[in-house]
This record gives C-alpha cells, sequence and structure tokens, in this order.
C-alpha cells in the first residue's frame, strides 16, 4: 500500500507506526483463537496468516535497510514480485503454531520499531533509486510498518462485519 504523501518526519513517521500498531492490535486482541485461524481475513488468509505475513515484510525491511546502512545493495528478489513473495511466506508459515507466529509479530514489531528510532532524519530522507526501497528510506519503512498495518487492520475489521 502506498500512499501520495511527499515528506514524512521522523517524529511522525514514530507516531504515525505507533498509532497505526496500537489500532492493529487493538482488533486482534478483540479476537479468539478460534476466530484467528479462519479463513477470510485477507483472501483466503486466517488473521495468523496476515500477522505471519506482516512479520515477514518487518523482517525484509530489517535486512534491506540493514544492508542500506552497510553501504550494500539489499538481496531483493529480482524479479520483484509481491505475489510470488507473498505466496512464498504463506507456504512457509501456514503450518506454523498461532502461539508462535504471535511470537514473532511481537518480536518483529520491536526490532523494526527499535531500527527506526535508531535512525537519523538523514537516513530517513535518504532517496535510492536502485533498488529497495525505491526512493526515500522513510517511505520503505512506512510501506512496510504503519500503512502496511492499516491496509490489515482495516481487512480484518471488514471481514469481522460480515462475520
Amino acid at each position: 500500500m502506498s500512499e501520495q504523501v511527499e515528506r514524512i518526519t521522523k517524529p511522525e513517521l514514530l507516531a504515525q507506526i505507533r498509532v497505526e500498531r496500537k489500532r492493529l492490535e487493538g482488533v486482534i486482541a478483540a479476537l479468539t483463537p478460534d476466530q484467528m485461524l479462519q479463513p477470510g481475513a485477507s483472501g483466503e488468509w486466517t488473521v495468523k496468516d496476515v500477522l505471519a505475513h506482516i512479520s515477514s515484510w518487518e523482517r525484509r525491511m530489517l535486512s534491506w535497510t540493514g544492508s542500506r546502512l552497510r553501504g550494500e545493495a539489499p538481496e531483493v528478489p529480482l524479479p520483484w514480485d509481491v505475489e510470488r513473495m507473498n505466496a512464498k511466506t504463506y507456504a512457509q508459515v501456514k503450518d506454523k503454531p498461532l502461539a508462535d507466529v504471535l511470537e514473532e509479530f511481537r518480536q518483529s514489531y520491536r526490532a523494526s520499531l527499535a531500527l527506526v528510532e535508531s535512525l537519523s532524519e538523514g537516513q530517513l530522507q535518504t532517496t535510492y533509486t536502485d533498488t529497495w526501497p525505491m526512493g526515500p528510506l522513510w517511505e520503505g519503512v512506512a510501506a512496510n510498518m504503519n500503512w502496511h498495518y492499516r491496509e490489515h487492520r482495516e481487512a480484518i475489521q471488514a471481514w469481522l462485519e460480515k462475520q
């Protein structure tokens, strides 16, 4: 999910991340474990699958940003095919226990938030033209955190309203 935003400062980005994460966690907290394992939360995915998906993209962002900070080109899959990447992630996590997925969901968030907190305003505003994030770094962070949280929270809420 991308947004038409020219620039977000570090404090704005951190505030948006925290707000959207809190909203997502609020929706998740209201669910029973059985609800988290029912298909349909996002296409055929369960809420568990959605949370594993979010965690996998946060982990990718951590890896790719780490490469950027070391002056290396991130090892991103080319050709860039989000659907293929998502299908591969789903295949890897679909049989993971809910408790494991929830723990990874918490851990990847903590690591991602710590990364963003450690970045300078200059680093977040640096624009890349070759590979991920293909624009300012803050945009790659937002796409994998606050915008991603909102996208999936809204899908889960829409699914719940149909229940």
